[in-house]
């Protein structure tokens, strides 16, 4: 009889087995972590007492995923905090969103592919002090495809920016993503 159990618990485990590998094979499951890629850069180095200059988070979203723009309702939509004490930041330049219907939710303001979100700052007196600017922005976002979200998350992304003397000649960086439309 033990022997008939046996026989009866193996042949169960391996239809199990092929019924769950079946499964995941048809199941997908998002990679919320690997499809957003964040960087901060800056405009210029190094950053001499009140210079106005930019910072810009560069996101590179896998096709297939989007992020919610920046007027959609919280905790969803994209927001940008930027935490550096020798900085003065004026309000985030959002790019242009793409307006989607999605599978019957609604029509949603969207991110998908490239982008950058540009920071105008102005450099401090108190800059002259001190020989780097130690920079942290806070990203807020909800990675999402037209059928599933991830929860809502965040990222801190940091920068050190080197300083100089007034007068001091700068090097302009990234032109690629600096010298595009909507300069301060």
């Amino acid at each position: 009889m033990s022997k008939t159990i046996w026989k009866h618990a193996a042949v169960f485990l391996f239809v199990s087995s092929i019924s769950l590998h079946g499964v995941s094979q048809q199941i997908a499951f998002p990679d919320w972590d690997g499809s957003v890629v964040f960087d901060l850069i800056a405009s210029q180095e190094p950053v001499r007492p009140g210079d106005r200059l930019e910072l810009a988070v560069v996101v590179e979203i896998e096709n297939g995923y989007h992020l919610y723009g920046p007027e959609e309702r919280k905790p969803s939509r994209t927001e940008i905090y930027l935490h550096a004490q020798h900085l003065r930041a004026e309000k985030p330049v959002f790019p242009p969103v793409v307006r989607r219907d999605l599978s019957g939710l609604g029509e949603y303001d969207l991110y998908e592919g490239m982008l950058s979100i540009r920071i105008p700052v102005t450099s401090l007196d108190a800059a002259a002090e001190i020989s780097e600017i130690p920079v942290r922005v806070e990203i807020k976002y909800q990675v999402c495809t037209d059928s599933a979200c991830s929860p809502p998350n965040s990222k801190v992304l940091s920068l050190s920016l080197p300083t100089a003397d007034k007068g001091f000649p700068v090097k302009q960086l990234r032109r690629d993503v600096f010298a595009a439309k909507d300069p301060p």
